[in-house]
């Protein structure tokens, strides 16, 4: 029999208890919820009220079922079903409803709660907000999305260089698939001199320092180098010690490639306009010195010695006009008018340009067809294609070698290929141009791109990519086709195909002296050229035609004369590049103010340099220095006769 103090002091104990566990309860952030087995709720504690949005007053009395979304009535029904046979839920994730009607995740704590008898009575549940870790699994899940999707190869790595995790950009950057480099050296990836750079960028990590936009190379599986930049970052454990460091590396070979091509590009652009000055000039004191060395000749006492002389001097003044010309045509990037010629002699002009452009360890030869080969093509762009392709060949020759220029006559046949895409070639005959090296040659894997604009094999800096794209691009538009046959350690052999033209259609380019068939010398003519010997050679031969010459420095004393001469000048001969007031700013002038007044153009630069392709100044006759003095002679005489017919 229990003794009543005993009973008493029990009663007591069991009362501190219970306002222990209320005190816990209350105190709680989880929310703590008491229910009978059909599910009327009999205590709410503050946790409830936070989570829910519900105050105690609302839900004592009301069914859990309130909380609860319709779809998940049953599993609510299965909970007490097995609460009411003794079992205890652990753990269980699902979902409630809150007051504002917005859905939050939970984890569900279910016990059973018995009467002083032992039966079970009723339930206890314990609610855990999931929202944080939800949100947290979601962030994570995301950023591991970003991390597998991403173009970057993302990598973890220990302080030692052991890689830990590698995604999806990384597989397909260098090549290797996860199973094959997890667990492996990170040197792996790394050219043998610059590991010990690799090694420094650890260390600097395993002291706690970021290391951002970090341009370096890499390694991939194939072998080939590629350029890279990387950010690498310390990666710490939870008690913040560095264990390790995460790394994003970006493949930036193809933007170097295309930085290069731009320095190179700019580079040349200032190479070409640098040689057309040059060239202008130095064609400007040609044409000087041919028309002085014409006019020594013309003396009847001249000495044969001296007039032998004087033959020698006119021979180096066309060779170097030849040279001028080609050094004009390389620094040419408009599109010329087409022309007929004969490849052979075309190819036989360029060949001394083409030697200086190799090394004493390249020999160059050229194999001419048997008979002349006509085609109709730009001469200033046949011979870019040349010297690209020459210049291609050089340079996968390493310590030296071979390359031979061809030229033959091609039949082709009904459906025969004869283009690098597969698209065959008209049947008939064509002209072929080919460039043989006996280089390196090229990998298969390349051959399909080499035509790509910024695409090479070069290591960067050493090639722009745009040589033989420009090559493919003047003989497409020509009509022509390319076909390009190379092995490994086997050379390389480009074949171009154009198509051959009649004969017939060549015109010459310059009209044959005809001094005597010319018409009397008639007219008063205005020469206008910056160059002082210049301006003296063609007015002195003019005049000693017969003609009245007067003569300005620009097209600012042009405008002046003509305004002076009130309509009595019958023909301009004005140079292009003038200071003050070039060609293009004359003609425009006279175009509007005295367009009746015909101009017959001169230059040391190509015909379109500085004046317009269209409309009546773009159709005026035009000169190329340095002129001889029959030549200027007789177009004069030929736009005078036009115009007094006219």
């Amino acid at each position: 029999m229990t003794h009543p103090d005993q009973k008493h002091a029990g009663e007591q104990e069991n009362g501190l208890a219970s306002a222990r566990l209320a005190a816990l309860a209350g105190a709680s952030s989880d929310a703590i919820v008491n229910k009978l087995l059909d599910g009327t709720i009999v205590s709410w504690n503050a946790g409830a009220e936070r989570l829910f949005g519900y105050s105690a007053d609302e839900m004592q009395g009301a069914s859990v079922y309130r909380l609860i979304p319709p779809e998940l009535h049953h599993e609510e029904e299965r909970i007490l079903e097995r609460v009411a046979r003794g079992e205890q839920i652990v753990r269980l994730e699902t979902t409630r409803i809150r007051k504002d009607g917005s859905i939050v995740p939970i984890e569900l704590t279910v016990t059973p709660v018995r009467d002083h008898s032992g039966t079970i009575v009723g339930a206890s549940s314990i609610k855990h907000d999931l929202t944080e870790r939800h949100q947290a699994a979601e962030t994570q899940a995301r950023l591991a999305s970003i991390v597998e999707t991403s173009d970057d190869a993302i990598l973890s790595k220990t302080l030692d260089g052991i890689v830990v995790t590698w995604n999806a950009g990384a597989e397909r950057i260098y090549g290797y698939e996860p199973g094959e480099i997890i667990g492996r050296s990170i040197e792996l990836l790394v050219p043998d001199d610059l590991r010990d750079e690799e090694r420094e960028i650890l260390r600097r990590v395993a002291r706690g320092e970021h290391v951002a936009h970090y341009e370096t190379r890499r390694r991939s599986r194939d072998g080939n180098e590629i350029e890279i930049s990387l950010t690498i970052s310390p990666l710490r454990d939870r008690s913040g010690v560095i264990v390790g460091a995460s790394s994003i590396q970006r493949d930036i070979t193809e933007r170097k490639r295309g930085e290069a091509a731009l320095r190179q590009a700019a580079k040349m652009e200032a190479i070409g306009r640098l040689s057309a000055g040059l060239a202008h000039d130095f064609n400007n004191q040609l044409h000087a010195l041919s028309g002085f060395a014409g006019f020594a000749g013309r003396d009847p006492n001249l000495g044969r010695t001296a007039r032998q002389d004087l033959t020698q001097i006119q021979k180096a003044v066309e060779r170097m006009a030849s040279l001028t010309r080609q050094l004009l045509a390389f620094a040419r990037q408009q599109v010329l008018a087409p022309q007929t010629l004969d490849l052979n002699m075309a190819v036989a002009d360029a060949y001394p340009m083409l030697q200086r452009l190799l090394g004493s360890d390249i020999d160059l030869q050229f194999a001419p067809a048997n008979a002349p080969t006509w085609v109709r093509v730009d001469r200033a762009q046949l011979v870019q294609v040349l010297m690209n392709l020459v210049i291609n060949a050089r340079d996968a020759l390493v310590g030296g070698g071979q390359i031979l220029v061809r030229t033959a006559s091609v039949d082709v046949e009904p459906g025969e290929v004869w283009d690098r895409l597969g698209v065959p070639a008209e049947p008939g005959s064509y002209a072929e141009l080919v460039v043989q090296d006996t280089g390196k040659g090229i990998a298969p894997e390349h051959l399909p791109r080499i035509f790509e604009p910024f695409y090479t094999t070069k290591q960067v800096g050493r090639g722009t990519g745009l040589g033989l794209a420009t090559v493919e691009g003047i003989v497409s538009q020509s009509g022509g086709h390319i076909q390009v046959e190379s092995a490994v350690d086997r050379g390389t052999s480009i074949r171009v195909l154009l198509p051959l033209s009649d004969s017939s259609e060549l015109r010459p380019t310059h009209t044959p002296p005809a001094a005597a068939s010319r018409p009397r010398a008639e007219g008063r003519l205005l020469v206008v050229d910056d160059e002082d010997l210049v301006r003296a050679v063609v007015a002195r031969a003019l005049e000693d035609e017969g003609y009245d010459v007067m003569k300005a420095r620009n097209g600012r004393e042009a405008i002046a004369c003509l305004e002076k001469a009130n309509g009595s000048i019958n023909l301009v001969i004005a140079d292009i590049v003038m200071p003050e007031m070039g060609g293009r700013q004359l003609g425009e002038e006279m175009d509007r103010r005295f367009p009746s007044i015909p101009v017959v153009w001169m230059s040391g630069h190509l015909r379109d340099e500085g004046l317009p392709l269209r409309g009546p100044l773009g159709d005026q006759p035009f000169l190329q220095k340095p002129v001889s003095s029959d030549q200027l002679l007789q177009t004069v005489a030929q736009v005078l006769q036009r115009q007094a017919i006219g």
